[in-house]
């Protein structure tokens, strides 16, 4: 079952008895294999919880690392990182001191955890954090606080139930959402504030996203291949192009995830190079601005 941050685990298995799937489905720690159409899958362990006895001590120990993470995180604000990747034409503009994505990532661990220290707060008659200002200011000691609340109440932040929670996410994100979701689209600062019902198990994989994206930041885990802004050159012109890395980490080809077809390196600038001849011939332009509407929040909460 994949998840991302955005997402509900609403579909788990029951499988009677009071017992049901681990949340974390087929990457859970303690996963039982099953045969299907002959071939081998993993499921999730069988638990009477939201996450087997297992996985709930990974989120126990990924909430206890957090801050941690926070700190290493926000040493990276200055690192806007160079790619080995083939370089890209775009258009001129003032370099952006901070990286975007550090800044992004700081302040969706307040966001996130901050909520779930409120909801936490609630339930178990604790005092309530001041979820505005928390929110708002985005600092080690804000993050330090809610993740000190909930890794001493896991059981009760795993036990929750479903409520309307608030995200912010891409438009890109938000438009792959499903029809009727409700949300606020904030089209000139080029996100959306959407609302999702999370449970307990939302709060889980919420976590380990937030634990893993900042192993991903700091450098502890294999850096994703890049989407690349050329549309293949297959009958298929999905405009789906990643990269492709050879052994030692540098740019080797791309290769298209809707057809699977594999570019080497040369033929990928060949590819690139055709492409801008037709733009250029075509007169198309490659980037527009968007001109926001009357109900646009035209000021932006991300750097």
């Amino acid at each position: 079952m994949p998840y991302w941050i955005h997402s509900a685990p609403d579909d788990l298995d029951d499988l009677g008895d009071g017992l049901r799937e681990c949340a974390r489905a087929e990457r859970c720690s303690d996963a039982r294999l099953e045969t299907v159409n002959g071939k081998t899958v993993r499921r999730g362990a069988s638990t009477p919880r939201a996450y087997c006895d297992s996985c709930r001590s990974i989120i126990e120990r990924a909430i206890r690392e957090l801050p941690t993470y926070w700190g290493r995180v926000h040493a990276t604000l200055g690192q806007r990182g160079q790619s080995a990747g083939p370089k890209v034409s775009i258009s001129k503009s003032a370099p952006i001191p901070l990286s975007l994505a550090a800044d992004e990532l700081l302040r969706d661990m307040a966001s996130v955890m901050v909520s779930w220290w409120e909801r936490v707060a609630a339930v178990a008659r604790l005092k309530a954090p001041d979820t505005e200002a928390s929110q708002r200011l985005v600092s080690y000691d804000t993050v330090r606080a809610a993740c000190s609340v909930l890794a001493a109440h896991v059981d009760a932040l795993l036990a929750l139930e479903p409520q309307p929670m608030m995200r912010s996410l891409s438009l890109r994100a938000a438009a792959d959402l499903p029809a009727g979701t409700t949300g606020l689209v904030h089209r000139s600062a080029e996100y959306a504030d959407v609302l999702f019902d999370l449970d307990g198990a939302g709060a889980g994989l919420e976590v380990l996203q937030l634990h893993y994206r900042c192993r991903r930041q700091v450098g502890e885990t294999d850096v994703p291949a890049r989407h690349l802004p050329t549309p293949c050159q297959a009958p298929c012109g999905y405009k789906q192009l990643f990269e492709a890395l050879n052994g030692d980490g540098e740019f080797d080809g791309a290769r298209c995830r809707q057809c699977g077809t594999a570019y080497t390196a040369q033929e990928y600038r060949d590819l690139v190079a055709t492409t801008g001849d037709m733009i250029r011939r075509a007169g198309v332009r490659r980037r527009s601005l968007a001109v926001p509407g009357y109900l646009d929040d035209t000021e932006a909460r991300r750097a």
